[in-house]
């Protein structure tokens, strides 16, 4: 067994990461890792000490309330849920579930705050580090209930609460879409390997759920100056929520292709040559994004989509992957750190190969001269 194959095998026995987001929200006492990747413009408007914010976006006109409770004051996180809302005098319906391997729960309500007649989502999920309970609240006037949905359920949906959590979908799509305990086989051939594996029979649905309410989410920032930034969290929650449900197949993959690579890059170029032999469309009403684990059974692909398949593969052996995306050249593609030698986009001081998955023969480091203006690509920082 090669040093390289070693080394693969360790990295996908323990899967590390180094979290870098560039757009968190964190709270003072708790690790950088207990965060938010919130919709832009929401501003922090009040806290009470360290346990109680409340956030506002005045463009949306959707408020925010993120509180933490000592965990021992509630035997659930479905019992603090009933009890707040109870207090607040709101009309509700909780549902408890599973996320991340603890006991959470979920709410939809409405009633009176402030005076005003609201609508809103919740949740109630334990920070295992801190021994304490996040409540997580977004709401807004009842009557832009309809029109701000997907941003409310965006805002609860964007929490982490731990590592781990920054790999798997949060919690409102883990409510809506869980795994069901059953798979689909998926059949592929990459670089002459036959690879057997398979995803959750709901990851399709999930995946897509995911994708169409961040969408609906972007459109809402087509106007406004922060729309890149919307865009580079319209991709990371597609990251995130990616990540956990093909992560089998990501493993099966990199196993498969390690015996016969000699380094990350090698094996990097054979997943660039498979995604440039897919069938190539795309769906208009997401932007052109097709679900990662309906590509992986055989559904047609973008740029941004076999961009982003790349980049989560990579990632999962904690090699350095992001995607790059361009208004001006209506496309993406992926990078890589490599030492390699090639053409490279340079961000936060460290050098990514370019890789154009729509473009077949086309090895890592290489772009086309009128695509090779960086100021042109956005990129889309990966934890």
């Amino acid at each position: 067994m090669t040093t390289f194959i070693r080394k693969l095998m360790m990295v996908l026995a323990i899967c590390a990461a180094s979290l870098s987001f560039a757009e968190r929200t964190n709270f003072k006492g708790y690790p950088n890792y207990v965060s938010f990747d919130l919709p832009e413009e929401f501003k922090l408007e009040e806290t009470n000490g360290n346990s109680i914010y409340r956030l506002f976006n005045p463009v949306q006109n959707v408020s925010g309330l993120i509180t933490f409770y000592p965990q021992d004051r509630y035997e659930t996180p479905g019992a603090a849920m009933d009890d707040i809302m109870k207090k607040l005098g709101l009309q509700f319906d909780m549902s408890t579930f599973t996320w991340n391997k603890e006991s959470a729960a979920v709410s939809m309500y409405s009633g009176i705050i402030a005076g005003e007649k609201i609508s809103g989502y919740g949740t109630a999920t334990p920070v295992p580090s801190r021994k304490t309970v996040a409540l997580i609240l977004a709401y807004c006037p009842e009557e832009l209930a309809a029109k701000n949905n997907s941003m409310m359920v965006s805002f609860v949906d964007s929490f982490f609460n731990d590592v781990d959590s920054y790999f798997i979908p949060g919690p409102m799509t883990s409510f809506t879409f869980p795994d069901s305990g059953k798979t689909l086989p998926v059949k592929l051939e990459i670089a002459g390997k036959k690879i057997e594996t398979k995803v959750d029979s709901n990851a399709r649905d999930g995946a897509q759920y995911l994708i169409d309410r961040e969408y609906s989410v972007l459109l809402l920032y087509q106007k406004s100056d922060q729309w890149q930034k919307a865009w580079q969290r319209y991709y990371r929650m597609i990251f995130r929520d990616s990540y956990g449900r093909i992560s089998t197949a990501a493993y099966d993959i990199t196993e498969a292709l390690a015996s016969e690579s000699a380094d990350y890059t090698e094996l990097a170029q054979k997943l660039l040559d498979w995604t440039t032999g897919m069938k190539y469309s795309q769906e208009a009403k997401t932007g052109g994004f097709s679900p990662l684990p309906s590509i992986l059974l055989g559904q047609h692909s973008d740029c941004d989509s076999r961009s982003m398949l790349i980049a989560v593969i990579m990632q999962s052996i904690n090699q350095d992957a992001i995607i790059f995306v361009s208004a001006e050249h209506h496309h993406a593609i992926a990078g890589l750190v490599s030492d390699h030698p090639g053409f490279a986009f340079t961000v936060d001081d460290r050098n990514y190969l370019t890789g154009d998955s729509t473009k077949t023969g086309i090895t890592w480091g290489k772009i086309s001269a009128d695509q090779a203006d960086q100021s042109k690509w956005i990129p889309v920082m990966l934890p």
